[in-house]
């Protein structure tokens, strides 16, 4: 992802930093106008109110300058209301890919699952760390899995590139949970990092921030890894890092590291080519073993040595971005851990062009990201949402960010469709 769009993701509305988007920012040509792209992206990530009425507007209207910066904004915003196979289109429009044919996966695979690999050699390290795609959130269910087995490895401090400064860090650790709020930006507002978070914090995870949009980025952040563990000796520290920063090359964050700490590190890449998450999976030779699907840790297979990094994920069989897919969308499920629901778009928001459907725990806090959310669009009659066995309290928005319903439902394993 380019470094201004990052910018513009990570400080979505922190009105007190002037972030140059040049030409991308500039008004549009198609409906009048004179708010600019950038207006329209604080609106979106303002409130509920404008979100809905600013989301069509970002995706309705023609904007003049960098047409990839543009696609991987709207991107990010079909990423945060649930859009996850809309989020790709447009990733593919920024950078002129096209969906391919699965692979076969390479014949040089190590030995075992992923999980299996991971459980065997991941302790022997005080540091770990692992890419993620901030508009393609197939990563973070793979993180959400992790989780639970890096804590039993001896991991206390997470530290995550989407957390932006050290004061909303402390808040999170504290409260244990992000608020859906303008300040926390798009990436911690992103239903399955909302997942991750609160899944780190149940199991006692402390939460860290390291990244820094400086003139040196990399070097800050090599920097900053390296203070959290110094300043807290005996502890392993698991790292999430965007894209790029875990290759030890091109003067990447992994590179840099080894001058500023002394112990060797672990970085994992679970990226396909192109940095797109949907190219790491593959079709598994009978030979070797099923294809289990599931998306659990179980069915991924594993590769040592990768572009720059020291080992390669791969994820066997289909996957797909559509919630409602009968085969491939059971990485929403999060490794077993949650079941589709569906709800009516008519009967939560009447006749609305759009209705914005969330779900948050019933003790939830009425200001936390959702556990899943979904934005069906006109034409859309259901939202597909993806819940944990539990109690929730359900709302739909309306085109104008009026909530129209809130209802109550009880969620259990044998949960279907319906």
């Amino acid at each position: 992802m380019h470094v201004a769009v990052e910018r513009v993701l990570f400080w979505a509305t922190s009105c007190g930093l002037a972030i140059a988007m040049g030409a991308a920012c500039a008004g549009g040509v198609g409906k009048p106008s004179s708010a600019t792209l950038w207006d329209e992206l604080k609106r979106f990530a303002g409130n509920k109110v404008d979100m809905l009425d600013a989301y069509e507007q970002l995706h309705s209207r023609r904007w003049e300058g960098s047409a990839s910066n543009t696609y991987q904004l709207l991107s990010m915003s079909d990423a945060m209301l649930g859009r996850y196979d809309q989020a790709q289109q447009e990733m593919y429009s920024a950078f002129r890919n096209t969906a391919s044919p699965l692979p076969p996966c390479p014949n040089d695979l190590g030995s075992g699952s992923f999980d299996q690999w991971l459980m065997t050699h991941a302790g022997k390290f005080d540091l770990v760390m692992i890419n993620e795609a901030h508009n393609q959130p197939m990563s973070r269910a793979l993180i959400y899995q992790m989780l639970p087995i890096m804590r039993r490895l001896g991991f206390s401090i997470l530290a995550l590139e989407a957390l932006p400064d050290e004061a909303t860090t402390a808040w999170i650790n504290q409260h244990g949970y992000v608020p859906d709020e303008a300040h926390y930006g798009f990436y911690l507002r992103e239903p399955i990092e909302g997942e991750v978070v609160r899944r780190a914090k149940r199991l006692g995870f402390t939460l860290a921030s390291y990244d820094i949009f400086s003139k040196d980025r990399e070097l800050d952040e090599a920097r900053n890894l390296a203070r959290i563990l110094k300043e807290h000796p005996g502890q392993k520290v698991f790292v999430v890092a965007g894209y790029d920063h875990v290759r030890r090359m091109d003067g990447r964050m992994a590179e840099l590291l080894p001058k500023l700490y002394g112990k060797p590190f672990l970085s994992i890449d679970q990226l396909g080519k192109g940095n797109d998450v949907m190219r790491s999976a593959c079709a598994q030779d009978s030979a070797l073993g099923a294809n289990e699907g599931g998306a659990t840790l179980a069915s991924m297979r594993w590769k040592l040595d990768g572009r720059g990094t020291d080992v390669t994920v791969f994820r066997t069989g289909s996957y797909s971005l559509d919630r409602a897919a009968a085969k491939g969308s059971d990485w929403l499920s999060l490794g077993g851990d949650r079941w589709r629901r569906r709800f009516s778009t008519g009967e939560g928001c009447g006749k609305s062009r759009v209705c914005l459907v969330e779900a948050r725990g019933a003790g939830q806090p009425a200001d936390a990201v959702p556990v899943d959310r979904y934005l069906a669009l006109e034409g859309e009659h259901f939202a597909d949402l993806y819940l944990h066995s539990g109690n929730y309290v359900m709302t739909y928005r309306s085109a104008s960010g009026a909530v129209m319903r809130t209802t109550s439902i009880a969620v259990h394993e044998s949960s279907q469709p319906h």
